[in-house]
C-alpha cells in the first residue's frame, strides 16, 4: 500500500509540474521540477501519455496536459457555476425565438442536460434537468458525439438503441452516417425522434484544448420551431456556442 501511495505521489508531482508550466516541460525539465531520476520520469511520461493525461505539444518532446485531463477539469466545474455563466446566453436565444434553450454536456460517456432557459409562456420545459440524451435520438447528443473518438461512439452505441418514436433511427450504420453528416455540417437536428411533436436544433461548443464536450440547443413544438429558417437558427446557435466557450474558458 505504501509503495502504491509513493507511485501515485510521483504521478501527481509530474502532473502538477506540467500543469504549472504554461508552455509544457521536456523530460529533462520534468526531472528538475520533480527531483526524480530520468528512468522514473521516462516511465511516468509513457504511462501518462498512454491514458491521455498528458501529450506532446505539436509533435515535439515537450509535454502538456492532455485532452482527457483537460476534459476532466472542464467537467469538474459545478453545474451551478456553469448555469450562472451560460444562462444569460440561453436567455438571449429564448428572447429571440420564444422557445426553450439549453446546454448539454458529456460526462462518463453520457450526454445530459446541464442548464436551460424557458420562455414565460411555457407551462413546463421540453428539457428535463439531468435527462440522459441518447446518441441516436437527441440533437444535443448528436452534436457532441459526432466529434468524439470512435471508441467513445462505439461505447455509446453498445447494446440496442431504443426506438422512442417511429422517427428514431436504430440501425447503427445509419446512426454513424448521421453523425458523420453532423461533423460535416456543424449542427444536428432531432425531428420528433425523442418525443412526439418536439423538434430541436443543436450546435457543438468547441474548446481549443479539449474539442467538443458541450452543445447548445433550441427545442420546442415542431410547428413552432420549424417556422424559423434553419440557417437563421443554426447561425444563432453557433454564435451562442462561441460565447459559451469564451465564458467557460475565461478567454
Amino acid at each position: 500500500m505504501a509503495e502504491n501511495k509513493g507511485v501515485l505521489h510521483r504521478y501527481a508531482a509530474a502532473l502538477e509540474a506540467i500543469a504549472a508550466a504554461k508552455g509544457g516541460l521536456t523530460l529533462t525539465e520534468l526531472m528538475h521540477a520533480t527531483g526524480l531520476p530520468r528512468g522514473t520520469v521516462h516511465r511516468l511520461i509513457g504511462a501518462l501519455v498512454e491514458v491521455g493525461f498528458i501529450e506532446p505539444s505539436n509533435g515535439r518532446k515537450v509535454y502538456v496536459l492532455g485532452r482527457r485531463m483537460l476534459s476532466m477539469l472542464h467537467l469538474g466545474t459545478p453545474a451551478q457555476v456553469i448555469g450562472r455563466l451560460v444562462v444569460p446566453v440561453l436567455e438571449k436565444l429564448v428572447e429571440q425565438y420564444q422557445e426553450t434553450a439549453f446546454l448539454a454536456g458529456l460526462a462518463n460517456g453520457e450526454v445530459r442536460s446541464v442548464a436551460m432557459a424557458v420562455p414565460t409562456h411555457e407551462v413546463h420545459s421540453h428539457v428535463e434537468p439531468g435527462r440522459v440524451m441518447p446518441i441516436h435520438a437527441a440533437a444535443s447528443a448528436k452534436a457532441i458525439f459526432a466529434f468524439q473518438d470512435d471508441a467513445v461512439i462505439a461505447a455509446a452505441l453498445n447494446g440496442r438503441p431504443g426506438r422512442f418514436t417511429d422517427n428514431a433511427r436504430v440501425d447503427k450504420a445509419e446512426i454513424r452516417a448521421e453523425l458523420a453528416g453532423v461533423r460535416e455540417s456543424g449542427f444536428a437536428v432531432c425531428n420528433e425522434e425523442l418525443d412526439p411533436g418536439i423538434f430541436s436544433y443543436a450546435c457543438p461548443v468547441r474548446f481549443a484544448d479539449v474539442g467538443v464536450i458541450y452543445s447548445v440547443g433550441l427545442v420546442g413544438p415542431t410547428k413552432r420551431v420549424r417556422r424559423h429558417e434553419e440557417a437563421e437558427v443554426v447561425a444563432a446557435l453557433r454564435l451562442s456556442a462561441t460565447r459559451i466557450a469564451t465564458l467557460l474558458t475565461g478567454q
